[in-house]
């Protein structure tokens, strides 16, 4: 994508919304032309009513085989239609989304977990979170790969293959939006009935089918009970009551096993139109010449004798026709003559002996994609943002980084890197000054990098770390925790972690604040000597300024950094720049005066 987003989106919003007027008056003209035809077949009735039932009959046929063919293209029309208002919703929802606005897709918030090392901290599930930012799935299984990828660092190898797949599914832009319209609006509960059924339930239920009797009393009645109408039609007498007879033993046989028949249509009759959906994406996956490993993995795991797209195909034909039992005239007529639902469960049990893991195969690659897909449209909305630079060891550089939830025109951006040794970093500052964004800047976009996507930074080097956070600790009235030992049991949680992880890096937002000062000191001290000990690199932000003195007596362990703030005629100003050294300036003192309450010096 060459042009800004923002233009690309606009360009297509328009385009999409002179076709669908296009299509509107086409469904429109096509009403009236069944209108049309109507009359004109009253018209010729009334003009040919004295010629003979042969005319009548003949203006009836071509009257119908008119109807039918005008509804078809009106109901292909009318599809194309819904697609594209589809397609135009998603459109919209990218301009909505980069103007600040919710996005249309789940939010993650079943993925909350407040015990995980970090996702709570770093807002990345749940509302106004990183998965409600960037997440292009509909599916479970594609919100739970996208979900897994920000729940734990990828290795380098994935990181990298997933960059190349992200970079080419960016070059097919066109197709993957075609690709979520065609599953934005699928039934989710009945995708997973699709998985559960074919993949645990199908071959036990279906086996019945497969009996010698069913298929030659299939056969038979299938041959029997049209002979006899045929020969009623034509010679009567004897052939009606026989033909009476052979559809009374048809109806018997039939309700044998009509039961095993429902509970297979009711588990899968419906999920017709969900499969529907899939054939093209899946006809696209398997068919484009992919050039990145990843994808190209991808296609490989659905390969077969027979494409995917192409058994799935088969799979909606042999259960569009058992869905014709759904009409009750239809399905008696079927089932007397034709056995039909029999005859379909042959058809779906040959299917399945071939086929039976398949349709789940399709599921989990489509949920692979949109997964892929999300990261892509992320790095698409954002041209600028760069792709990280994944070290072997230690380091960690950034130039520009900034917040990806805060919007380009309030966000500040900072550089920043670590020291060549392992180093805790004390940031200190005042309040609203931008320790806590900073800590949550560093950490967000570690996540977005470690699962594959691009960042917001101009330039972003890292080696792979393992995330733990220590930021917002609540007390709980449930299980009976105060403040102070919430922050207890999430200090003992780092130390546990932080003491068999090599790789653990620690983002720490003002410990201890349930207890006094002198023993939240007292405290830090010592868990700050204890991540020394056994160098674990870190950010640890806070107000208390004996922390920053610490660097006295471990110059080369600990670095001083702060945020401050600039007093112009007693009012304040952030810049929100990370500086080298302890913070000087602290704002307490301005803001109890501005509420009449002066502090002696």
């Amino acid at each position: 994508m060459y042009n800004h987003p923002n233009t690309i989106y606009q360009n297509l919003s328009e385009n999409l919304q002179s076709e669908i007027s296009t299509l509107q008056r086409r469904i429109n003209i096509y009403s009236y032309l069944r209108l049309l035809l109507f009359f004109f077949a009253v018209l010729l009735g009334y003009v040919f009513f004295n010629d003979g039932l042969v005319a009548l009959a003949c203006i009836v046929f071509f009257m119908l085989v008119g109807f039918l063919f005008l509804i078809k293209k009106q109901v292909t029309y009318q599809n194309v239609l819904e697609f594209k208002k589809t397609k135009l919703s998603l459109v919209k929802n990218e301009i909505v989304v980069a103007g600040g606005g919710n996005n249309v897709y789940p939010n993650g918030d079943e993925f909350k977990d407040g015990n995980h090392p970090y996702t709570d901290d770093l807002d990345v599930f749940g509302e106004s979170s990183l998965f409600a930012y960037f997440n292009r799935s509909v599916s479970k299984k594609g919100k739970e790969l996208l979900a897994a990828r920000l729940n734990k660092a990828l290795p380098k190898t994935t990181i990298k293959q997933t960059q190349q797949a992200v970079k080419e599914l960016e070059e097919h832009y066109p197709e993957t939006l075609d690709f979520r319209a065609k599953l934005f609006d699928n039934d989710i509960a009945q995708t997973l009935r699709i998985e559960y059924f074919f993949k645990d339930i199908l071959r036990q239920k279906i086996g019945f089918i497969r009996s010698g009797f069913i298929s030659v009393s299939v056969i038979f009645f299938a041959l029997a009970n049209p002979l006899l109408l045929l020969s009623s039609v034509i010679f009567g007498g004897v052939f009606w009551n026989l033909l009476l007879l052979g559809l009374l033993l048809s109806g018997a046989f039939y309700f044998l096993y009509k039961a095993k028949i429902d509970h297979i249509h009711e588990n899968i009759g419906a999920s017709v139109a969900v499969l529907q959906r899939y054939v093209p994406n899946i006809k696209w996956i398997e068919e484009t010449n992919w050039q990145s490993a990843l994808l190209i993995e991808k296609v490989l795991s659905i390969k077969s004798t027979v494409a995917l797209h192409q058994q799935i195909a088969d799979l909606t034909a042999i259960l569009g026709s058992l869905n014709s039992r759904l009409n009750p005239i239809v399905g008696v007529f079927l089932n007397l003559f034709f056995q039909w639902d029999l005859r379909c469960l042959q058809r779906l049990a040959k299917w399945e002996a071939i086929n039976q893991n398949n349709p789940t195969k399709g599921i989990d690659v489509i949920g692979e994609f949109e997964a892929l897909i999300s990261l892509a449209t992320l790095n698409i909305n954002h041209p600028n943002w760069a792709t990280p630079v994944i070290k072997e060891h230690y380091y960690f550089n950034a130039t520009d980084l900034g917040h990806p939830l805060i919007s380009s025109v309030d966000r500040i951006s900072n550089d920043f890197s670590l020291a060549e040794n392992v180093t805790i970093d004390i940031i200190t500052g005042s309040n609203m000054a931008g320790k806590s964004t900073f800590l949550r800047t560093v950490g967000i976009n570690m996540v977005l990098a470690f699962a594959g996507a691009n960042v917001c930074a101009k330039i972003f080097e890292s080696s792979i770390f393992n995330l733990i956070t220590y930021m917002r600790i609540k007390d709980s009235l449930a299980s009976q925790t105060s403040t102070f030992k919430a922050e207890i049991d999430r200090l003992k949680m780092i130390l546990d972690k932080t003491t068999v992880d090599t790789h653990s890096f620690i983002l720490v937002d003002e410990m201890l604040r349930g207890t006094n000062s002198r023993d939240k000191y007292l405290g830090s001290k010592v868990f700050i000597k204890a991540l020394m000990k056994q160098q674990t690199p870190g950010f640890i932000a806070t107000h208390d300024l004996q922390i920053a003195e610490l660097k006295n007596s471990y110059p080369k362990e600990l670095r001083n950094y702060h945020f401050d703030i600039q007093i112009r005629d007693e009012e304040m100003f952030f810049d929100y720049k990370i500086k080298i050294g302890e913070c000087k300036t602290f704002n307490a003192a301005i803001l109890l005066k501005a509420i009449g309450l002066a502090i002696d010096k």
